[in-house]
């Protein structure tokens, strides 16, 4: 018997055995944790893992490779790292081997036992389970990959790292856990720090969905972007060992494979992250990942949309583009709608900017996801608001849970509007329907929640449904959609989370269409289908703040340092900018009947910014100051006629307030240094104003910014 320590095999088994000791790991590897008296007299909390007998092949193996037995080479490695990190395992105590060289008996590990530990697996299903939040999942990986770093700087590579032999410990109530690593008899030491074939060994093991694993390969390389070495070398790693996975059972017929006590991953398409910080669900797959778990109707269902009604499309869009600006539009900025969290932590600070904006229209979304005192309160908000004659909107938003079962959708629906369908103009029927972070991910699981309409509408007569509700210029998608609805479900207008492609202004081509050619092609097809009235609200719209990092919706869930590219974040002068055009455009041309800007308060999207901390100070920004003039000059205003509609990248309507004064509105899309002149003012005026409401002195020429003239 060969020993490090002094400690027996009779005792380690009479401590296995003992009334108060646990087992953790049952299988062909014995983990139980006991009270262990150790040579200094002391008792002590210990694991002992128990390896069973090698079997011939392996002794065979050991002997010629020079490698000692599982136990020896667990407190080998556990006293390598300990010594160098004393937080990255628990503290090795002895290894106990039986038998002799060439028999070899059992064998055991101890360690001394960390309090308040759990795997890196059992806490990632926690998180799946409890639908992140976000920022707590970002955490944890980041905690776990530098651990991870840190580890294979020190020149130690682990070789079966997965996520059950990474522990956390929260001993004395950590917010961030310390990581530990166990199950340390495969692994190698070298004398510096690993090379990078060998780190992508190590973690390829780590079991993430991909686009979770892209974070967390960034968080290793502390923010950096991976060397292609390394993620080549990753990738062929991870193929090996799915496949040395796949083929397990082939290996070993006879060996019993037992359910993991800790449970199990959800499938990919069950995991449901919501991010607090940009408000919204986030993609835990990268997009290839996506397509993978899409079925074929992704392809095929709006292509056949598209031959079936796009002669009916292209008809009704030209009629829409005849008749673009040529229709007064009355009680003009009643049409805007701003959004609100209504959350019970900010309420009342959201009403008090609320009313400082002006605004008549407010809306709220409404969460599957949120636990019922939330949902109780924001019913309460809605009361609230209605009381203080705001004209009040809803949307139902679903999660993953209420798209695969269409009964508790309509359980959550019914609860809410029953207690505040009186109070509602409009209620908006599901949420980004094309994107599958937000749950639906085929269009079978879509008609399925279509199909409850019918009974929500025959229940609540007073309530407008519209929908359904596609984000982006996904035309193809919403043809698909619109095929989808009951024939018996009457909707009173399409919706669309229309954000013009995120690229800047909304004048900007994206194909063949810019703004105004979306809104046409979407009133057509509303239009063109049955069951739709012939209405259009664009329910969600804004556009990302350049330097707000995981709070914007495009830089979530992870901000790398260094500069970005490609970022369509825009600047907050820019953005109050592209907000009033956009408005104008939508408005004035007849093709939105209402637009929703997405949100009051939100420090990545926001008219106003709450900060990073719960305990920032509330700014308003360029946009809320343009939406307060705007609000404060068309009230009870309306639209009357165009003077120009992008001649020369020139725009300019007229309308006339409640007063009955007049007033000019003019801006010009061309680029900067692109000097448009100010169009003839077709009545006397005696006031400019900038698009914030500062007084100012009329140009010569039209600027990106839109001004009044009264």
């Amino acid at each position: 018997m060969k020993t490090i320590g002094e400690i027996s095999a009779e005792t380690l088994k009479a401590a296995m055995e003992a009334p108060g000791a646990a087992v953790l790991q049952k299988g062909r590897n014995l983990t139980v944790r006991t009270t262990l008296r150790l040579a200094d007299g002391t008792d002590a909390e210990v694991v002992i893992k128990r390896f069973p007998p090698p079997s011939p092949l392996r002794i065979c193996l050991n002997a010629v490779r020079g490698v000692k037995g599982k136990a020896m080479r667990s407190y080998l490695a556990s006293k390598h790292l300990f010594d160098r990190n004393r937080d990255s395992t628990p503290e090795p105590i002895c290894a106990v081997e039986s038998g002799t060289p060439k028999a070899p008996g059992e064998s055991w590990f101890v360690s001394r036992y960390a309090h308040d530990m759990v795997s890196f697996k059992k806490k990632l299903i926690d998180l799946y389970a409890a639908n992140g939040p976000c920022p707590d999942l970002m955490r944890l990986l980041q905690v776990v990959a530098e651990s991870c770093a840190r580890m294979h700087d020190s020149g130690f590579m682990h070789r079966d790292l997965g996520n059950q032999n990474i522990m956390l410990t929260y001993d004395g109530g950590r917010s961030d856990p310390k990581v530990l690593f166990i199950d340390l008899n495969r692994s190698r030491t070298y004398n510096g720090p690993l090379s990078t074939p060998r780190r992508a060994r190590d973690i390829s093991r780590i079991d993430l969905p991909s686009d979770l694993l892209r974070v967390f390969l960034l968080m290793y390389w502390r923010g950096a972007v991976p060397p292609e070495p390394f993620l080549r070398r990753e990738r062929l790693c991870r193929r090996a060992y799915a496949f040395h996975c796949a083929t397990r059972k082939l290996r070993h017929p006879l060996r019993r494979s037992t359910p993991d006590p800790e449970g199990e991953y959800p499938p990919p398409r069950d995991i449901w992250i919501w991010d607090p910080r940009s408000e919204q669900a986030i993609s835990t797959l990268r997009k290839k990942d996506r397509h993978k778990l899409q079925s074929v109707s992704r392809v095929t269902a709006p292509l056949s949309a598209i031959l079936r009604k796009g002669t009916m499309y292209e008809k009704n869009r030209r009629y829409f583009k005849s008749i673009s600006f040529e229709r007064p539009v009355l009680s003009f900025a009643e049409r805007v709608f701003v959004s609100l969290s209504a959350d019970p932590d900010r309420l009342d600070k959201e009403l008090l900017w609320l009313a400082n904006l002006g605004c008549i229209g407010v809306h709220v979304r409404m969460y599957a996801h949120d636990p019922v005192e939330v949902t109780d309160f924001k019913k309460h908000a809605v009361r609230r608001l209605k009381s203080l004659n705001y004209a009040v909107a809803i949307s139902l938003v679903q999660d993953r849970r209420t798209a695969k079962d269409p009964g508790e959708w309509f359980e959550f629906c019914d609860g809410v509007l029953h207690d505040i369908h009186k109070e509602v103009i409009w209620v908006e029927y599901l949420h980004a329907v094309n994107r599958v972070k937000w749950g639906i991910w085929s269009f079978d699981e879509l008609e399925a929640m279509l199909a409850v309409i019918p009974a929500l509408a025959s229940k609540y007569e007073d309530v407008t449904f519209i929908g359904p509700s596609v984000i982006d210029f996904e035309w193809d998608y919403l043809a698909a959609a619109l095929a989808r609805f009951p024939a018996d479900a009457n909707i009173g207008a399409l919706s669309a989370h229309l954000y013009v492609d995120r690229r800047g202004a909304p004048e900007s081509y994206q194909g063949h269409f810019n703004a105004i050619g979306k809104l046409q092609l979407y009133r057509a097809m509303a239009l063109s289908t049955g069951n739709f009235q012939d209405h259009l609200i664009v329910s969600e719209f804004n556009w990302p703040l350049q330097n707000t990092r995981e709070w914007s919706p495009v830089g979530s869930p992870y901000v790398s340092p260094g500069p970005r590219h490609n970022d369509p974040s825009v600047s907050e002068k820019d953005a109050a900018a592209y907000t009033m055009r956009y408005i104008f455009l939508g408005l004035c041309s007849g093709l939105a009947d209402s637009m929703v800007f997405w949100s009051l308060a939100a420090h990545g999207f926001g008219l106003v910014d709450p900060g990073a901390k719960p305990d920032a100070e509330w700014r308003g920004r360029a946009a809320f100051k343009a939406l307060r003039f705007f609000f404060r000059l068309f009230k009870h205003g309306h639209y009357t006629k165009a003077i120009l509609t992008g001649e020369k990248e020139a725009w300019a309507f007229q309308f006339v307030s409640g007063e009955g004064d007049n007033i000019l509105v003019a801006w010009s899309s061309a680029k900067p240094g692109k000097h448009q002149p100010m169009p003839q003012i077709p009545f006397k005026h005696t006031k400019v104003y900038n698009m914030c409401g500062e007084e100012t002195l009329l140009s010569s020429h039209l600027d990106p910014e839109p001004i009044y003239i009264t």
